[in-house]
């Protein structure tokens, strides 16, 4: 018998955002083979038949941000967001969500922080991207959005996105801006290994640029175990050994090997989505702990029952690679721990 699950990857469309991904040009988004079919009650149907209790629900790649007219795309995340905060509100034990921003406009974005964080929806926590048009965590430009989810000592659900220069996004055709950005685009699906490269590079900026630091009561949950991170940070390390520094002429804060292995330690938590079993999991426990893992499914990005087949994938080897003993805090105790110390601010 499955054990009871909260799967903190988990995403959804609304009638409207599937629209609008459609109108926009986004019929192959990052190279997958087509939009997601997604209800509430699938959903439903696929977590009672994998033990999970509890989804919190997210906008993937391409997130809301999808043309040049940016009221459109504030309009987009809100109408995500109210769709979310209504799914939970009728479902409060089986739904949470994550609220979208409508990023790269850094008022607009603060703005929906105001109103979801603090106003009567009581998102979960906010759902960024390995990159905004192009612009990574430890850019200055975010810092006042960062500063807004550190006094709300707020969740950070930082999901993967394909690369893409800043010029590109959202200024003409979407695909011809995906397969111009990203190496190999015409190749392969981002997903494949773009996703975990990008992850990477993300959290390896806000670390060495010192902004989780600087933000040091954000919380952050990375996807799929942060992709290729457990193979570079020893690298970084090294390089910090020969008495390099990562100021980047950027205004950041200097930080020491210490300070990063804290904040692997403290702020970041991973989730195993993806079929991590066991490579990635034997890497992330260098410099993190157990009670930091999470689970997650990615669906219905990964469709509903190929996603059951990595569920019991993941049954079978997860314990090989923890132990029986920490099944149940991977599985459900860990994420219930983060989710409720959000509410509880």
């Amino acid at each position: 018998m499955s054990r009871s699950k909260i799967d903190v990857h988990a995403h959804f469309l609304s009638p409207t955002y599937r629209k609008a991904l459609l109108d926009h040009g986004y019929t192959l988004p990052d190279g997958m083979p087509r939009i997601a079919d997604w209800s509430v009650e699938s959903h439903l149907a696929f977590m009672d038949s994998n033990g999970i209790a509890k989804s919190i629900l997210s906008v993937s790649a391409p997130g809301t941000s999808i043309t040049s007219d940016q009221n459109f795309n504030t309009s987009l995340a809100r109408e995500c967001n109210d769709y979310a905060a209504n799914v939970k509100a009728q479902y409060p034990d089986r739904f949470g969500y994550f609220a979208c921003l409508p990023l790269p406009d850094t008022a607009a974005s603060i703005a929906e922080i105001e109103r979801v964080l603090d106003g009567p929806s009581k998102a979960d926590g906010v759902a960024l991207f390995s990159n905004n048009a192009g612009t990574y965590m430890g850019d200055p430009i975010l810092r006042p959005l960062l500063a807004e989810l550190n006094a709300r000592n707020a969740i950070v659900f930082l999901h993967p996105i394909a690369p893409h220069c800043g010029a590109s996004r959202g200024c003409r055709d979407a695909e011809a801006a995906y397969l111009e950005s990203s190496p190999l685009a015409s190749v392969y699906p981002a997903p494949i290994f773009e996703y975990f490269f990008d992850s990477a590079r993300s959290v390896l900026d806000m670390l060495m640029a010192g902004t989780a630091c600087r933000f040091e009561d954000v919380r952050w949950i990375i996807s799929h175990c942060g992709g290729v991170l457990p193979s570079l940070v020893d690298r970084v390390f090294l390089f910090m050994r020969f008495g390099q520094t990562f100021t980047t002429g950027r205004g950041s804060v200097p930080v020491t090997e210490q300070q990063i292995r804290e904040v692997l330690a403290r702020q970041l938590w991973f989730d195993l989505a993806g079929n991590p079993v066991p490579h990635l999991i034997d890497g992330l426990l260098k410099f993190t702990g157990k009670d930091h893992l999470l689970f997650g499914t990615d669906v219905p990005w990964t469709p509903f029952q190929v996603a059951g087949g990595i569920v019991t994938d993941m049954e079978q080897g997860l314990p090989r690679c923890v132990g029986e003993d920490s099944l149940d805090m991977i599985y459900r105790d860990n994420a219930e721990k983060l989710l409720s110390s959000r509410r509880n601010t």
